[in-house]
């Protein structure tokens, strides 16, 4: 049976159904994938168009989770520099930081489902370059290619000195890749506030503005 006569058929069974319940039923039970698919692809497109409102004087876009800016004015100046000072030319343009997202501390599941679904958008449709969170949120996207391998991208010899916090893991094909970096509690980014504990920094693996990104990396990791 093609669509086309599938289709009819289904409408037919519809039209026999009495009450809005079991039509209701019947569509969802028959089509919530195709429902659920158009629902995603909505969502994905409307992040699309909010998150790139007022991009034009944005080098690149970090994303924070679970870090203390809900609690702490943070100072991103120190962050800012890394870029001003690296081999990239911004412009003028600035690091957009977004550290709003947590996870697992409102005591709302359905709140942090929403915040991963959010997440999960982002690193689909490439709009975000810098992700860090802690080691259980960094984990969480590890098997779905989420991270660029750092191995590939950032000099060797630096990366030998970072040797204790380089972190592994993964992907999807179960090749091991260099995906982040575990920054230290004496870091700019402790210093700004926006953390008092351990964090992993990770370049997303197709990230629209990937050089900058690495060229934020790279200095990071000199100074």
């Amino acid at each position: 049976m093609n669509l086309k006569e599938q289709l009819k058929v289904d409408i037919e069974r519809y039209k026999g159904l009495k009450s809005r319940g079991e039509k209701a039923a019947f569509v969802w039970d028959y089509y919530k994938y195709p429902i659920i698919a158009i629902g995603t692809a909505l969502v994905i497109l409307i992040l699309v168009l909010l998150n790139n409102i007022g991009r034009v004087k944005t080098s690149m876009y970090m994303v924070m989770v679970n870090s203390d800016a809900a609690y702490v004015e943070c100072d991103d100046s120190g962050i800012q520099d890394i870029l001003e000072r690296s081999d990239f030319e911004t412009g003028g343009k600035k690091i957009e930081i977004n550290a709003s997202y947590t996870i697992g501390s409102s005591g709302s599941t359905t709140s942090d489902l929403e915040t991963i679904q959010v997440l999960n958008a982002l690193f689909t449709i490439s709009d975000m370059d810098i992700y860090i969170a802690d080691r259980t949120y960094f984990d969480y996207f590890a098997g779905q290619d989420a991270y660029a391998d750092l191995s590939l991208l950032i000099d060797k010899e630096l990366l030998e000195k970072w040797e204790d916090n380089l972190y592994y893991v993964d992907n999807s094909s179960g090749q091991r890749i260099l995906a982040g970096i575990i920054i230290p509690e004496d870091s700019v980014f402790h210093k700004a506030g926006y953390y008092h504990d351990e964090a992993i920094l990770g370049v997303v693996g197709q990230a629209g503005n990937l050089e900058a990104a690495v060229q934020f990396v790279t200095t990071f990791l000199k100074d």
